[in-house]
């Protein structure tokens, strides 16, 4: 082989070999760099979602708390109405028993048999039956009020998430 040639050959073998060590070098210095920089900003980022999650949590345990406090306080206001309405009510006849058929879900056209049977003609509402169908319905709409209430406040309270980026 031509000594020129083994020369030129020596030679390129060495430049890329130098090359490779320069690069890797400089390149490695601002690749740790690089990855020093990503650690820093993971970790400040695992530092801020943590503050969230246990500002959230400690937000969304403080709003259960008092709605469970509510539910209960509407739960004994019901009770309560119950008891009462025995004492405020005659248990006279208020609905008769169509409408009682009708309420309680029976098709709209009801067929009349010839003869009503001893339990149809007894299907009445008394202003008793009411007025306790009444309290539990407002206790019931109450109790819903305030959990819908709560999710509202929940996420009201919420930061947006674009601002804090």
């Amino acid at each position: 082989m031509n000594p020129l040639a083994i020369a030129g050959l020596a030679g390129l073998i060495c430049g890329l070999g130098g090359g490779v060590y320069v690069t890797e070098a400089v390149m490695g210095e601002r690749i740790a760099i690089m990855e020093a920089s990503q650690a820093k900003a993971v970790a400040a980022s695992a530092q801020i979602y943590h503050r969230r999650f246990v500002d959230e949590k400690a937000r969304g345990d403080a709003l259960s708390n008092r709605l469970a406090h509510t539910e209960s306080d509407l739960i004994l206001r019901t009770l309560e109405v119950t008891r009462a309405v025995s004492k405020v009510t005659t248990g006279r006849a208020c609905l008769g028993d169509a409408a009682v058929r009708l309420l309680n879900g029976a098709p709209r056209t009801v067929p009349q048999a010839a003869g009503a049977s001893v339990a149809e003609s007894a299907a009445i509402a008394t202003d008793t039956d009411v007025a306790g169908w009444i309290g539990n319905a407002q206790g019931q709409y109450e109790t819903c009020r305030a959990r819908l209430g709560a999710l509202i406040d929940y996420e009201e309270g919420r930061p947006d998430d674009r601002t804090e980026q």
